[in-house]
């Protein structure tokens, strides 16, 4: 047997890993990955909650100051000047109820509240609404008023007791608006009928009393009606969503903004009352479009589409109001009637179910027709004037101030005596071109004209006209054409002459050719029109009949220097380059400028700046600015008497004869005709008791007319003037007048004398008539004192 060895050796298998330890340690792992991520999230959560609140907070404080600070860029709004009323007021029934359906007063069997008029022959009843003037409140009053005519025979109260005098509101005749485009007219809830009130509710919010600015069940009710219904019929957003959508957010429809929307919703509830809200929404809502021109707000809604302030609206009509906040363009009452009354009758019907209103209010407002305004006055109706409006307010006001504060600018125009001008300019102008057969060559403008009427006492421009076309905007003629004036500066000649003291009515002028040296040593030698010379005239008759020649005599003996001093003293307020010619009138202005100059003429030599501006106030009401009438005595007011009357012969004897006849109820008037070189302007400026008036006709590109100033601008004046019914110049002769009798015939050497024809003038009294044409020898004390009388008559 063989002996061996065994070793018993322990073998050892390769060591493994534990899995019951790797679970553990993966768990271990895990647990802290998780605790990490748990970290993380619950630090983005609280970083969440933080910027939440922060947001949150931020979007309170916004909420709070900005709807405390509530203040809407508010246009200014420009006023015409308003109708007064008084006995002998000069004014037509008819006039006044055209005033009246521009106002929108509603014509009724029976004049039973405020806007409301009936008219029955030479009698008119009204019931006024009131206005806050820039001068105090003029209260609703219900007047009576009596017509002769085209005056004011009786104004009386509904006790038929006397009134001294009332005033209308005044008509709106633009705006200056904001650079957004939106317009409103700001209310209080008092000024909110509840009618309206109710509608908007019913048909927007019915809960709007019961929720905290979201409505979680009017959204619910919503969805429901809308799937039911299969698109989207109704909205879910209360008026609370709907204001601050408005106020605060753009109009995207993201998630983002809906939340943004509801959020800044119930702050707006937390803080201020639902009165609050419910005043900012129906001052905020969009209820429709005019041009660029957004209409916000029931009461400018109301004004827009009825013409009528909101408490003169029926239940029929405010409900069409509140049902425009669904869509105002769909169903604009303008342009979709049938639209706006369907959906007025469902406005109707809810405020029935809701039970604010009964059964028969709910038929009544049903079955009662829609009656919108035919189409809304559109603003800046009368750019001429409003040119000069700017131009006043540029001086006191910047752009931002006149387009966001919300201004009430009360102006001078007379929106009877506009619309009556420019209803006659072109028709007297078409006139004038057939009358003259004027032919308007090929691609090139008809006659243009500008005019412009103002009160002769104070400087108020009451009308202007800045082209033919009534409404034209392109280039106002009145304000910043400057062309000759031709003749019509020869008053101003004639008036030096007069102040100087050297002159007289019958001094005896030299019409007869002339030849004057120039600075340049070229010879000036004026003409007469049609070449005529008349040869010693009187100073009067020289004016009267317009003759150059002896024009030019009175005005070189006068001297240049004084004539240009006489027509800064009247208005003109430019250098006057002083050439022989100008005595002719080469000197050139805007038909504006030429009223200022006839103004102070009017006023008996009391200079009054034209002005187109009375007041301004805040939009509240507190006066800021008056535009009063400020006046100073700039000529001697013996010379213009006396200049005055040769100005009134004018239309007896001069170069305004010819419309003697159509004006003879209202002569005596005073007025100057003009006529430029190679006819290139017709002019006519002249005044009565109450008004000045200066018409010029012309082309643009200064082209000859064909007409003379008589011919032309004397035609059309005389149209105007007649519509307007001027009133005869009532001149009150100065205590230093006195009358003389003069030969008919002007005479230079006294043998030559006439008195079988005789003519008595007005003299200064330190002045007498020359020996060789004085008349007086002879005369009774009786005679003399009775021509004195007739003269001042």
């Amino acid at each position: 047997m063989t002996n061996s060895t065994r070793t018993n050796k322990t073998t050892r298998a390769p060591r493994r890993k534990s899995t019951a330890g790797s679970a553990r340690k993966g768990r271990r792992s895990s647990r802290k990955t998780g605790s990490v991520w748990r970290k993380l999230l619950k630090y983005l959560l609280l970083a969440g909650v933080l910027i939440g609140t922060l947001w949150v907070v931020w979007v309170d404080y916004q909420v709070r100051r900005d709807f405390k600070a509530l203040q809407w860029a508010l246009p200014a709004r420009i006023y015409a000047r308003p109708v007064d009323l008084y006995e002998g007021a000069h004014l037509a029934a008819a006039e006044l109820q055209d005033y009246l359906q521009r106002l929108g007063y509603r014509e009724t069997p029976r004049v039973s509240g405020p806007g409301e008029f009936n008219i029955s022959g030479q009698q008119l009843r009204v019931h006024t609404r009131g206005f806050e003037f820039w001068d105090g409140m003029e209260p609703s009053a219900s007047l009576q008023i009596g017509f002769s005519g085209r005056r004011v025979t009786a104004l009386r109260d509904a006790q038929d007791g006397i009134i001294p005098l009332a005033r209308l509101e005044p008509v709106e005749i633009a705006q200056i608006n904001p650079e957004t485009g939106e317009d409103r007219l700001p209310v209080t809830l008092d000024e909110i009928p509840p009618e309206l009130l109710q509608a908007v509710i019913a048909v927007e919010d019915r809960r709007f009393y019961n929720h905290y600015g979201v409505d979680v069940r009017g959204i619910a009710r919503a969805l429901w009606t809308n799937v039911r219904a299969g698109e989207v019929v109704q909205g879910g957003s209360t008026l609370t969503q709907q204001l601050v959508k408005n106020l605060y957010l753009t109009r995207d429809q993201t998630l983002r903004r809906k939340i943004e929307e509801a959020v800044m919703a119930v702050l707006l509830e937390i803080h201020f009352s639902k009165d609050e809200i419910l005043v900012g929404y129906m001052n905020e809502v969009h209820l429709g479009q005019q041009g660029n021109r957004a209409i916000h707000g029931f009461a400018l809604a109301a004004q827009f589409y009825f013409g009528r302030p909101l408490a003169e609206l029926s239940l029929a009509e405010l409900a069409t109001l509140a049902g425009l906040s669904r869509g105002a363009s769909y169903y604009n009452p303008l342009r979709y009637p049938e639209r706006a009354t369907e959906r007025r009758n469902v406005v109707l019907a809810r405020m029935h179910d809701q039970q604010f209103i009964s059964d028969e209010q709910r038929e009544q407002a049903q079955a009662a027709t829609l009656q919108v305004r035919a189409q809304p006055t559109a603003r800046a109706s009368y750019p001429a004037f409003m040119d000069l409006v700017y131009a006043d307010l540029a001086q006191d006001y910047d752009a931002a101030a006149l387009s966001t504060t919300g201004l009430r600018i009360f102006t001078t125009l007379d929106v009877t005596m506009q619309n009556a001008m420019e209803a006659v300019l072109e028709t007297s102008l078409s006139d004038v071109e057939r009358r003259a057969q004027l032919v308007v060559p090929e691609g090139k403008e008809r006659l243009e004209a500008a005019a412009v009427i103002t009160n002769a006492s104070t400087g108020e421009i009451r009308a202007v006209a800045g082209s033919r076309q009534r409404g034209y905007t392109s280039f106002n003629r009145a304000l910043r054409a400057q062309r000759q004036i031709g003749s019509l500066v020869k008053p101003a000649v004639f008036l030096a002459a007069l102040e100087s003291g050297q002159f007289h009515l019958a001094s005896v002028l030299f019409d007869r050719p002339v030849k004057i040296p120039t600075g340049n040593g070229d010879i000036w030698e004026p003409r007469n029109f049609e070449d005529r010379m008349y040869g010693d005239v009187y100073l009067y008759d020289a004016l009267e009949r317009s003759m150059n020649l002896a024009t030019v005599d009175l005005g070189m003996q006068t001297g240049l220097e004084r004539v240009a001093d006489v027509l800064g003293r009247l208005g003109f307020d430019r250098t006057v380059q002083q050439y022989p010619s100008l005595l002719l009138g080469a000197i050139s202005m805007s038909p504006l400028e030429v009223a200022q100059l006839y103004q102070t003429l009017a006023s008996n030599g009391f200079r009054s700046e034209l002005r187109a501006v009375e007041a301004v106030t805040t939009s509240d009401g507190e006066p800021l600015l008056r535009y009063g009438m400020t006046t100073a005595q700039a000529i001697d007011p013996t010379s213009v008497y006396l200049l005055e009357y040769a100005m009134q012969g004018t239309f007896e004897r001069g170069t305004a004869r010819a419309m003697k006849d159509s004006l003879a109820s209202h002569l005596p008037l005073a007025g100057k005709t003009g006529t430029t070189n190679d006819l290139r302007d017709s002019w006519f400026a002249g005044y009565g008791d109450d008004l000045v008036g200066v018409v010029w006709l012309g082309h643009d590109d200064n082209r000859e007319t064909g007409l003379t100033g008589a011919s032309g601008a004397l035609r059309v004046w005389t149209d105007i003037m007649r519509a307007l019914d001027i009133q005869p110049r009532q001149s009150v002769a100065p205590p230093t007048i006195e009358s003389h009798r003069v030969a008919l015939q002007a005479v230079r050497n006294e043998a030559a004398r006439d008195c079988s024809q005789t003519h008595t003038l007005p003299f200064a009294s330190s002045q007498r008539p020359s020996a060789a044409v004085s008349c007086e020898t002879g005369a009774s004390l009786f005679e003399r004192v009775i021509d004195r009388f007739n003269n001042r008559r």
